[in-house]
């Protein structure tokens, strides 16, 4: 009786860690200067700042660009650096990320947003909108716990091709109200949020919309385009690194934390028991029903949070109708940060491609009811 209760006990914990959100707060996780100057940084060395292209540095009152590789040895990397704000210097902590987790399209990016509230089932949630001149709208949703920042390394494309993009959040987040139990559901409900995004751009002269999904956002898009009634309103689905088979994303994360696996079998009894998720279902939504539009994925080939294979699979499954683009040594939402100019260019061809086709398809809906 012991152990069973034990086993039920870190069952109902690794549930937490699955659905309960989290408040990342940059400085809890930081890196000391060894050194730096106008143009160079050393850092110790970690997975992060001893691999890629591009990340990002943030501190209390600043912000830059972490760029190539100077040089590297065993506990420290020089890299290039870019200075957005404020100043660097030696001993000061300073938080590496794959994206501006404090940043927004314009202290990022440089580009020009309105920030407007998208009315959900479940409140008013936050969102970008950048405007442009075409017809199809770009919306885009970050992954669990990762905040719209997740969205401003690609928005530089999404804007110079000129599209409208809607950067949003949904419930959970901490700058948007969190669902009636207060956790994820792993896109379940948050999808219903991506529906009000949906209708916001249609009631705001969207013609066609093309959903962005990172990690989590990309179940979520799945969710919505199971449950969506007009699915010919989507002219396209572009998602990274996204979550289409959630329970090997837990039996991994159970793997790179030495967690019995009969324990993530009981933490997902307990979160189906807590949210009403149902695995298998979800699963079989993706197969079935979701993607029957053109599609672009991402995805490294080095993700150990959301392993490569339903990504691969559901590329063979689509065939002609997907665009599958394999970062090698990329993790866990990392393709752009490993290699920009080629995401960014098979990006580019892609959205060019999918709005000549949604113009095309538009322009001969408006002749026939003519």
């Amino acid at each position: 009786m012991v152990l069973i209760t034990g086993i039920a006990a870190v069952g109902w914990y690794y549930s937490d860690q699955i659905i309960r959100p989290s408040r990342y707060d940059p400085l809890d996780a930081g890196l000391v200067i060894a050194a730096a100057d106008d143009s160079t940084i050393t850092l110790p060395r970690t997975a992060i700042t001893g691999a890629g292209r591009t990340w990002f540095l943030e501190w209390p009152d600043g912000a830059a660009t972490l760029g190539t590789i100077v040089s590297v040895g065993d506990t420290l990397v020089r890299r290039r650096v870019q200075i957005r704000e404020g100043v660097l210097i030696r001993g000061r902590r300073v938080d590496v990320r794959a994206f501006p987790f404090a940043g927004d399209p314009r202290r990022s990016d440089g580009i020009r947003f309105e920030p407007v509230a998208i009315v959900s089932p479940a409140g008013d949630f936050p969102a970008w909108l950048v405007p442009g001149p075409r017809r199809d709208w770009v919306i885009m949703v970050h992954g669990m716990n990762a905040g719209r920042g997740e969205a401003l390394r690609t928005l530089p494309v999404v804007a110079a091709l000129g599209f409208p993009a809607l950067v949003i959040s949904y419930r959970g987040d901490a700058d948007a109200p969190a669902g009636p139990d207060g956790l994820h559901h792993l896109g379940a409900t948050e999808w219903q949020d991506l529906d009000a995004a949906v209708a916001f751009a249609r009631a705001n002269g969207a013609g066609r919309v093309i959903l962005y999904g990172f990690s989590m956002g990309g179940a979520t898009v799945a969710d919505f385009l199971y449950h969506a009634p007009d699915r010919a309103g989507i002219a396209g689905v572009v998602l990274d690194a996204p979550v289409l088979d959630w329970d090997e994303v837990v039996r991994q994360a159970a793997r790179e934390r030495g967690v019995p696996q009969v324990v993530a079998t009981i933490a997902e009894w307990i979160v189906s028991g807590r949210t009403g998720f149902e695995w298998s279902a979800f699963q079989g939504r993706i197969r079935s029903y979701a993607f029957r539009m053109p599609v672009l994925i991402f995805h490294g080939a080095a993700d150990r949070t959301v392993p490569i294979a339903a990504s691969a699979a559901l590329a063979r499954e689509l065939r002609h109708s997907v665009k599958f683009v394999v970062t090698p040594g990329a993790g866990h939402a990392q393709s752009w940060n490993y290699d920009p100019e080629r995401y960014e260019s098979a990006l580019q061809r892609w959205l060019t491609r999918v709005a000549a086709d949604s113009t095309a398809a538009m322009d001969g809906s408006d002749a026939a009811r003519r």
